[in-house]
């Protein structure tokens, strides 16, 4: 009973050393892009003062781009490489990235079988290999997978998205070999 309590309290620990790890990542990031920021209006001020040219920031063109899904998905891949390296983790993150691309392989290639849209989270194997590992739930949530009771369900997928992803995960899994 002890040793499962306190299992679980070092599986928590983990799990909250990796969200605050890509929080800060996140919002290293976002420092990185206030100061280009800066850095531009910057440089367009001194370039203002040398030609004449009047600077207005509104005419400028937005640094921040949104991030497309295929940009989170490969965030989250890298997260999940970083996060559980071979040395420390074994072959977790080579087991969460292969069930996620099996999953959307089965998707694209079955793309009217309901059965192959669903994947029950309280699955042995599937919390094992995706449900422990925060960034492998998240690559899945990011490409329209939701949760519904105790399935992860994605009602309409895109399969553009699938097929890029796809791609990812298997230059991804290329490296981990």
């Amino acid at each position: 009973m002890l040793v499962k309590e306190l299992a679980e309290a070092k599986r928590k620990m983990e799990d909250q050393d990796q969200l605050r790890y890509i929080e800060q990542f996140k919002l290293k990031k976002q420092e990185e892009e206030r100061e280009k920021k800066r850095m531009l209006e910057q440089l367009a001020r001194d370039k203002e003062e040398r030609f004449g040219k009047k600077f207005d920031p509104s005419t400028q063109t937005s640094i921040k781009k949104e991030s497309s899904v295929i940009d989170d998905v490969d965030y989250y891949i890298k997260a999940i490489r970083t996060l559980y390296p071979t040395f420390r983790c074994g072959d977790q993150a080579k087991n969460c990235l292969n069930t996620i691309r099996l999953i959307l392989n089965n998707i694209v290639k079955n793309p009217d079988e309901e059965k192959f849209r669903k994947a029950k989270t309280t699955n042995p194997n599937f919390e094992e290999r995706i449900g422990k590992i925060q960034a492998g739930m998240k690559i899945l949530e990011v490409l329209g997978f939701v949760h519904e009771g105790q399935f992860l369900v994605c009602a309409k997928p895109n399969m553009d998205n699938f097929k890029k992803s796809i791609v990812s995960l298997e230059k991804e899994l290329e490296k981990l070999e």
